[in-house]
């Protein structure tokens, strides 16, 4: 669990957990046609280890 504070001030709890191979039919079904119009096609694991790197 992780407790984070919005630049508005508002506090939350999460829970985070690890994604994994059997998530990503899920992911997919988030992604629309009006999204890929708007974004292209996205790598979504690059996204999420960019996030973490250093």
């Amino acid at each position: 669990m992780r407790i984070i504070t919005s630049s508005t001030g508002k506090v939350e709890t999460v829970i985070v957990r690890r994604t994994e191979s059997s998530d990503a039919e899920q992911i997919s079904t988030l992604i629309s046609p009006s999204s890929i119009a708007v974004f292209g096609r996205v790598n979504v694991i690059y996204v999420f280890l960019s996030c973490f790197r250093q």
